[in-house]
């Protein structure tokens, strides 16, 4: 498998919090999660990779390249990130929040009908077919994130960082949503993925990370990491580790 994201000793403090020594590394075709508790800095890390923080120390390398070397324009070739949250000021239409994706490669609205093409097959692909003229704040939770996924199609990076996007959800949106960002590892895209909720990471994540207060305290398979002793080191509380009666995923109960 083709390295393509390499984290190496990172180290980042802001206040009380601090990120210490973290190593991650991201293959092609991987789904990667990481878990752990409010504050222990998934999205932070997330951040950093992304370069709207800067680390302490370490280093981010992506497709071999030192990150702090690269300028906004080039990061955005290689990376794209989805956030849970994103509430544009102004009322823009769903084909004007994808092609926002492209402003690294294209100096104005809908340049061509190539562009406006490569919109809608975006938009096919997260399931959201003729939505390109519906205004963003029209719908719902679920359809806005899936909008932000075919920005990132559009962006046509090999990466996309992926920040708690199931989050206050209902369960059939949380899942069409992972299934899509699953599927798209099918097609040779990377996904890192922050995850509050532990059993949809088990299900579809290939490998996780679990971090508390800034450090990795385990890495592996689902497995191998979503086990009794690890889970209630993790989050402090007693739980039970059942496996899936059919695909054999673990699955925490509370």
């Amino acid at each position: 498998m083709k390295k393509i994201l390499e984290i190496e000793n990172l180290c980042f403090s802001y206040n009380e919090f601090s990120i210490k020594s973290l190593n991650i590394t991201l293959y092609e075709g991987i789904f990667v999660g990481i878990i752990g508790p409010n504050g222990a800095g998934k999205s932070t890390t997330l951040n950093l990779i992304a370069k709207l923080l800067k680390p302490k120390s370490g280093k981010i390398k992506i497709f071999g390249k030192d990150l702090k070397k690269l300028s906004r324009s080039e990061i955005a070739k290689y990376i794209s990130f989805v956030r849970q949250d994103f509430s544009p000021v102004f009322e823009f239409k769903v084909k004007d929040i994808v092609e926002m994706g492209g402003f690294h490669r294209n100096k104005s609205f809908f340049s061509n009908i190539e562009e406006i093409d490569k919109i809608k097959k975006s938009l096919k692909i997260v399931g959201l077919d003729g939505f390109e003229n519906r205004y963003f704040s029209t719908l719902s939770g679920g359809e806005q994130r899936r909008v932000l996924i075919a920005r990132s199609l559009y962006q046509e990076t090999p990466i996309l960082l992926v920040d708690e996007l199931t989050a206050h959800l209902d369960i059939s949106h949380s899942l069409h949503i992972v299934e899509i960002l699953k599927h798209l590892t099918t097609i040779g895209k990377s996904v890192l993925a922050a995850f509050h909720n532990i059993n949809i990471a088990a299900k579809y994540c290939d490998y996780i990370y679990a971090i508390k207060d800034g450090r990795i305290i385990f890495e592996g398979n689902p497995e191998a990491v979503i086990n009794k002793e690890n889970i209630e080191k993790l989050y402090e509380t007693e739980v039970e580790i059942l496996s899936h009666p059919s695909k054999k995923y673990p699955i925490v109960i509370f």
